[in-house]
């Protein structure tokens, strides 16, 4: 059996592989970083790596940042 991140970094054509992810959700852009499980907004949205836009099937979780309201 595969592992699903190995599986899902092999369409990323950047050097090194996955440079950084978004995901765009609602109409707005948020930095996204791979996790160990999908989370609920992983498990319906889809990221993309910011150097190629290849499409990133792993789970992922977004990234907490100082400009969102606490």
């Amino acid at each position: 059996m595969t592992d699903h991140h190995e599986s899902a970094a092999t369409a990323c054509a950047c050097l090194p592989a996955w440079p950084a992810l978004t995901a765009v959700i609602e109409g707005t852009v948020h930095p996204v970083v791979s996790a160990p499980a999908h989370t609920p907004a992983s498990a319906l949205y889809l990221a993309r790596c910011t150097g190629c836009g290849a499409a990133y099937t792993g789970p992922w979780k977004r990234l907490n940042t100082s400009s969102r309201a606490a």
